[in-house]
């Protein structure tokens, strides 16, 4: 019984995996609305010889493509890890059929 509690469970990652596609969208959609809020703003800075527009678009691209890169590599690792997981589950039964 202790043994089932510490399997790897694949349905449970599965909606892990659901949720983080569902976080990234809605990322996406604040890092929209964030480029949008600048760009309403970024004539009038322009037009007194500010870049900040630039800087904040440039500084916000950066923020949200760190947070992406972190949760696709964090992908990646659960990836690995379940195809391992499911290896050595195959290979665990497959050693107690041939005893």
């Amino acid at each position: 019984m202790v043994m089932d509690s510490m399997r790897y469970d694949h349905a449970m990652i599965a909606d892990h995996v659901s949720a983080q596609a569902q976080l990234v969208a809605h990322m996406n959609d604040l890092r929209t609305r964030a480029m949008g809020t600048i760009n309403q703003v970024a004539t009038v800075w322009t037009q007194h010889g500010s870049d900040a527009a630039q800087v904040a678009m440039h500084e916000i691209d950066q923020a949200f493509q760190a947070v992406f890169t972190t949760i696709e590599r964090h992908g990646q690792a659960q990836g690995h890890a379940s195809t391992n997981a499911l290896g050595t589950d195959h290979a665990v039964q497959a050693g107690f059929r041939g005893l």
